[in-house]
């Protein structure tokens, strides 16, 4: 049975390989017409061409969307397509890089301060470096 929003995350990785995490048996059943994609985008604005694909119509939503930006510069991208939210939403998908060392403070900050983001409405990565990136989607509705 196939997954619905927020039952699955996925890395991908430098190398090409792939770790995924689901809930089983997934809540959408057999006759659902979504199904799970994936896209690579190219260095040097590999985060921005992420974020410009999410928004476009169809929108994906909470859970929708799980990114990995890579230490190459490239980003890989699952998401569960068409969207649900349609072309009518306001929200919007966006991403913000923290430099290093305190990175992960500072974007836990960011994704906690108001208006907050809820539940599948956030991905972040930290790097190796103390830096880091979130994939987030504004205004927010948990605030």
């Amino acid at each position: 049975m196939r997954q619905g929003r927020g039952e699955a995350t996925a890395t991908l990785r430098n190398d090409g390989t792939a770790g995924l995490i689901y809930l089983e048996p997934g809540s959408l059943g057999d006759g659902t017409e979504q199904t799970w994609q994936s896209a690579e985008f190219a260095a040097p604005n590999s985060a921005q061409a992420a974020v410009n694909f999410l928004n476009e119509p169809l929108r994906q939503g909470r859970g929708e969307a799980s990114v990995t930006p890579r230490g190459n510069g490239t980003t890989g991208l699952l998401w569960l397509e068409p969207g649900s939210l349609g072309n009518s939403t306001e929200q919007t998908w966006q991403h913000k890089d923290f430099p290093g060392p305190d990175g992960e403070s500072a974007a836990l900050a960011f994704l906690n301060a108001s208006p907050r983001q809820g539940a599948g409405e956030a991905s972040g990565f930290v790097r190796n470096d103390g830096s880091a990136v979130i994939f987030y989607l504004e205004p927010g509705s948990g605030g």
